[in-house]
This record gives C-alpha cells, sequence and structure tokens, in this order.
C-alpha cells in the first residue's frame, strides 16, 4: 500500500465525512462510531480548503432520482429516524410498511394498480428511496430479532436450543428480491443501487444461515459502498478460513477500505505474521491517532505471544499504567455499567477472583443484553468448566462456535470437556480444529497429541 499525498488526504476525509452523515441517517451506530473514529485520526490539516465543510457533505445523495425520493418522503422518514432512535422498531417500519404483511404492502408499492383495501396512503403510491426502505427493512430485522429472543427466554433454558428463527426474515428476503428484480428492469421509481439493501440482504440471509449467499451480496454491497464497516464486520464472520479469505479477497477492488478489512479479517482468522504488523503501520501512518488501528496491533502481538508488547499498546490506549484488571473493570462501569463488554470485564475480574458463580452471573448479564456476544458464551463456558458443569459448559461452548466459527478457545473448551466425559472421538475433533485455526500454537499441538495417546491405550 502506498503512501497517501496531501490531496489523497482531502478526499479521504471528504468521503469519511459523507460517510458519517450515510451510516447515521441509516441507524447504523456502530459504523457510524466506527468511521467518525477513522476521521477524527486522520491529521489535523489546517488549511483553507479542507477548514471550509461543502454542503455536499451534510447532503451525500447524488443521484437525482433519489435525490427527490428522499425530499418527497422527509417528513415521513424523520418520524421514522426518530421512531428507530427510541427503539420504536415496529412502528418506524410501519411509517414506510404500514401494514404486518410486508410483503404485501411493499407489492402495493411498487405497482400502482394492485388492489388495495380503502384508500391508499400517499405514500404508497409511490417508491420508495432506497433510504427508506432499509431503514424500514433494517427495523423489521432489529424487531424480529427482539421478538426471537423473547420467545428463547433465558440463557440455556429450555427454549434456547436454536430452533426458534426471526420471522421477519422471509418477508424482508421477499420484499428486497421485489425491489432488485424491478431495479434489474431498469424501473424509472429506483435510482442506482447504492449498496445499502444489498448489506441487508445480506444480514437476513446471513441470520438465515445462507452463508454462500449472503457472502455474495455482502461483496456486492461493498462493492458499490465500502464505507459501511458493518457490511465488512459480516463478511468477516463468515469467513471460515484461511483458503476461504483468499478467495473472497480476490473479488474485492483495492480501496483502503478493502486493505483494512484484509488486516481485520486475518487479525480473526490468526493468519498471524511480521507482515500483518508491517500492514499495520502503514495504515497507521495515514490514521495516526486510530484507537481501532491501535487494538488491532496489540491483539496480532498477543495472539503471537508477545504479551509484554500487547499488554504495552492496551496500557497506552487505556491511557494509564495502572494494569490491573480491577481498574478495567471499574472504568468499563463508569463509562457504561450496561454494556456486554462491561458485564464481561467484571465477570473476569470475578473469575480470576475464584468468585465463578458472581462471574456466571455477570456473563450471563451480558448475554441478556446480546445473545450474539460469542466470547461471553465462551467466558460462560469457561466458568461453568471450573464448576464442573460439564453439559452446561458444552451448551455455551456450542452456542459461542455457533456465532463465531473462529474462536479457537470455545473449540479447545469442547474438546476439553468432552475428555471429562471420556469421549476422546469428539475430544480430538474439536482439538482439529482448534488447531487449524492456530496452527503455531504447541500447546494446542500437545492437547492434540495427548488426546490421540490416551484414545490409542
Amino acid at each position: 500500500m502506498m503512501g497517501l499525498s496531501r490531496a489523497d488526504i482531502s478526499e479521504l476525509r471528504s468521503l469519511l465525512r459523507q460517510a458519517v452523515i450515510s451510516c447515521s441517517e441509516r441507524c447504523q451506530y456502530q459504523s457510524t462510531k466506527w468511521v467518525a473514529e477513522l476521521l477524527d485520526a486522520l491529521p489535523d490539516d489546517t488549511s483553507d480548503t479542507d477548514l471550509t465543510l461543502s454542503t455536499d457533505i451534510f447532503s451525500p445523495q447524488t443521484d437525482p432520482v433519489e435525490l427527490q425520493l428522499e425530499q418527497n418522503e422527509l417528513p415521513q422518514y424523520l418520524m421514522a429516524k426518530a421512531l428507530f432512535d427510541c427503539h420504536e422498531f415496529q412502528r418506524c417500519a410501519a411509517v414506510f410498511i404500514p401494514s404486518t404483511s410486508s410483503e404485501h404492502v411493499f407489492a402495493m408499492r411498487t405497482n400502482s394498480n394492485s388492489p388495495a383495501h380503502g384508500k391508499v396512503p400517499p405514500l404508497t403510491c409511490k417508491a420508495m428511496s432506497q433510504r427508506a426502505l432499509f431503514l424500514a427493512g433494517y427495523a423489521l430485522l432489529i424487531a424480529g430479532e427482539k421478538e426471537k429472543m423473547e420467545e428463547v427466554g433465558q440463557v440455556l433454558g429450555p427454549s434456547d436450543t436454536g430452533a426458534i428463527v426471526n420471522k421477519q426474515l422471509a418477508p424482508i428476503r421477499k420484499m428486497l428480491a421485489t425491489w432488485f428484480n424491478e431495479a434489474q428492469q431498469k424501473s424509472p421509481k429506483h435510482g442506482r443501487s447504492q449498496g445499502w439493501l444489498e448489506y441487508l440482504y445480506g444480514l437476513a440471509l446471513a441470520k438465515d444461515k445462507n452463508h454462500d449467499l449472503a457472502i455474495s451480496w455482502l461483496l456486492k454491497s461493498v462493492s458499490l459502498y465500502p464505507w459501511n464497516w458493518g457490511a465488512w464486520q459480516e463478511l468477516t464472520s463468515l469467513i471460515r478460513d484461511g483458503e476461504h479469505f483468499k478467495w473472497v479477497q480476490s473479488q474485492l477492488n483495492p480501496t483502503i477500505m478493502a486493505f483494512i478489512f484484509s488486516v481485520h479479517c486475518r487479525q480473526e482468522l490468526h493468519l498471524l505474521s511480521t507482515s500483518l504488523v508491517s500492514e499495520i503501520s502503514q495504515l497507521q501512518s495515514i490514521f495516526p491517532r486510530s484507537l481501532f488501528l491501535d487494538s488491532q496491533r496489540a491483539l496480532v502481538f498477543y495472539r503471537m505471544k508477545d504479551l509484554h508488547e500487547a499488554s504495552s499498546i492496551f496500557s497506552k490506549m487505556l491511557g494509564g499504567s495502572r494494569e490491573r484488571l480491577a481498574f478495567v473493570a471499574q472504568l468499563a462501569s463508569t463509562i457504561d455499567r450496561y454494556r456486554p463488554e462491561t458485564c464481561c470485564v467484571i465477570g473476569n475480574y470475578y473469575s480470576l477472583s475464584s468468585r465463578h458463580e458472581d462471574a456466571i452471573t455477570h456473563f450471563r448479564r451480558a448475554l441478556l443484553l446480546d445473545r450474539n456476544f460469542a466470547s461471553a458464551w465462551t467466558l460462560l463456558g469457561h466458568e461453568y468448566v471450573k464448576l464442573e458443569n460439564t453439559h452446561a459448559a458444552i451448551d455455551s461452548y456450542r452456542h459461542a462456535v455457533d456465532i463465531n466459527n473462529k474462536d479457537y478457545r470455545a473449540f479447545v473448551g469442547l474438546g476439553q470437556a468432552y475428555e471429562v466425559l471420556e469421549k476422546p472421538a469428539f475430544s480430538l475433533y474439536y482439538y482439529r480444529r482448534a488447531v487449524a485455526l492456530r496452527p503455531a500454537d504447541m500447546d494446542l499441538w500437545q492437547m492434540m497429541a495427548n488426546c490421540l495417546q490416551d484414545q490409542y491405550k
């Protein structure tokens, strides 16, 4: 990756500003925060041209068809976004899809000849902008996830088996398929696809376990709009191993976001090397204040077992020299005690203090806040192992690998749990999965060797 000129940096700054607005408009809070932090990590530039904010930055829509649609529906959009921000997801979706059957209403919207019961509201006679359709569809997806979690009930309860699904996935997929079919026919009601609906379609497919098709749509999304970090994260979560990563990478356009994705994905896949550290350094020369890149660098050193360097970087990120977990737990609680990450930090503190019941309480609390937090499931499994509750540990580890099949710690935990149950064939299978993720880890090879030795005694 080559260094960027001053003009390149100025253009990058403008694109990042527009990305902050675009992500925020669609209620992609984590992507908004990530891209805003990346923007803030650029070196300061006090040139007059850069300090003058163009109005285009705050109105990133350039497609005339979409711009007209967005202007026509502005009052409805502002209402929908306000409802989403208040976590009223069903009401948000109903602003643009005022029916329990999103598929039926969308068909009415895109076909003015469709029969309607009674008077059709004015907006339903027109095509929606892509921004409105995304927001409505995303709100439905979140509402479906909330309903699913309510049906699942308590963590590791009788309904927590993976059988309950998000009932909004099928309507969302059909709704988007209708839009894409019309777009392919060059419907005058649609502007050029912007990548956000492809991202939503990929999300729905991924949650429906249709991973390969989800990857293809996510690749379309990042090709059309590379600044949505959420799409890159979802793509990372679906990549199986190093060979799969190479194939995905071969499908990408060479952009700075693809470069950041490459670094992040290899770190997640444990594809660690000095060249990876060098590439992070290249990115840090462009974004010298990026905490995200600092964390990636620290995680690479941690996973390469250079704990001193990893600890040094993490300490600098915390802005102090106190390294005890109690300090980190207190700091996290001060920032926001109702985040799943905070619950895990506190749970880790209790675990190291041998207060395993308290640790379990906090890991379960983290999962109540975010049922898809894979690390919390792994940590919960560790605690159940310490309390000799092997079956609960296995259930926890299985949830972890279902969410993140690159978490070698969960595979190791499964291997150890099945050793306790004297099922060496199962143990060997999971140790092999762990070794495939970290082939340079001698401890994992030793575990597998011991398992083989016990199996053939």
